[in-house]
């Protein structure tokens, strides 16, 4: 009982009315299907989220203390001025930061969770499958903020580049995504890597790592049917 008061203490409720209300119609709203916790700011909203999934309360946690530490620095925060498309469940841990720039999608699976002070910047297009888990401190950006230029034959290289993560991924802690990355289904990250291109070639059940990443195992998978009772239950968002 102690838990679950202090659990209903932890959400921000003016944050999560006023985002509910202004993301969804009165109908829709009332479900309050995103929660906010304290130490988290919607900082700007002039975008949408669309929910491709039944309306649920808690479906989406921005600034969620689902991780086994549980202090944070108050600084989680969301600037969603394009598309934010949600497929299922999504959590984002302890001082995450979340940027969408007009225009740009960003399309999440069932059972996205972020762990904490991972950033998602996205200027045109991410999209990330079913039972996807990125570790803390990782980094998913599609632009590289400016644009580059070949001078010898003053060629201009794209400045923002989409980037595909297959469902039943997990990405170790620290890595970065870098526009251009394609992962298959059923692969593993390792930490500290850095992806930067298309790795589908290499087919599934494979783990990645390094910098920049490259194969380093075959055949290999996360049980993901033994754990997706608990991870489904662990990350749902309940009072």
């Amino acid at each position: 009982m102690i838990g679950r008061f202090k659990h209903f203490c932890s959400i921000n409720w003016y944050q999560t009315f006023k985002i509910n209300f202004k993301a969804f119609c009165f109908k829709e709203a009332v479900s309050i299907p995103i929660i906010v916790y304290y130490g988290f700011v919607i900082t700007e909203f002039k975008g949408k989220i669309k929910l491709n999934t039944e309306l649920k309360f808690g479906l989406i946690g921005f600034g969620q203390p689902y991780e086994i530490f549980k202090r944070k620095r108050n600084c989680g925060e969301a600037i969603i001025n394009g598309l934010l498309e949600i497929n299922g469940k999504v959590q984002f841990g302890l001082d995450t930061k979340l940027f969408i720039k007009k225009d740009a999608v960003l399309k999440l699976g069932h059972i996205n969770s972020f762990a904490s002070r991972t950033e998602i910047i996205c200027f045109k297009r991410i999209l990330i499958g079913n039972w996807v888990q990125f570790g803390n401190d990782c980094l998913i950006v599609d632009t590289n903020f400016h644009e580059l230029k070949d001078l010898s034959t003053q060629t201009k290289f794209p400045m923002n580049k989409d980037i595909a993560i297959g469902s039943y991924n997990f990405i170790g802690a620290r890595s970065t995504i870098k526009g251009n990355s394609k992962t298959p289904d059923n692969c593993l990250v390792g930490t500290n890597s850095l992806l930067n291109k298309d790795y589908s070639s290499f087919g599934e059940n494979i783990i990645l790592g390094g910098i920049p990443a490259k194969l380093i195992k075959e055949n290999i998978v996360r049980d993901w049917e033994s754990e997706k009772e608990n991870l489904e239950n662990y990350l749902t968002i309940k009072l």
